[in-house]
């Protein structure tokens, strides 16, 4: 698809996450912080769910 660009990269490293930004911008997750941060998501996902599902101008719907 044109127009479509790479926002960010999530990378798995040997001490944890980092996300790479499009710019070079790069966020560094420890394991522990990675793990908090996944855990504030899930308890999250149900409104995050509901959040992109109205804001998407598209008719489909996000399955997970």
């Amino acid at each position: 698809m044109e127009g479509i660009k790479e926002k960010f990269t999530v990378e798995i490293t040997e001490t944890g996450v980092d996300i790479l930004g499009g710019e070079g911008q790069v966020l560094h997750f420890s394991a522990v912080e990675a793990l908090m941060l996944l855990d504030i998501l899930r308890n999250e996902e149900a409104e995050l769910k509901r959040i992109a599902e109205e804001s998407t101008p598209l008719p489909i719907k996000i399955k997970v």
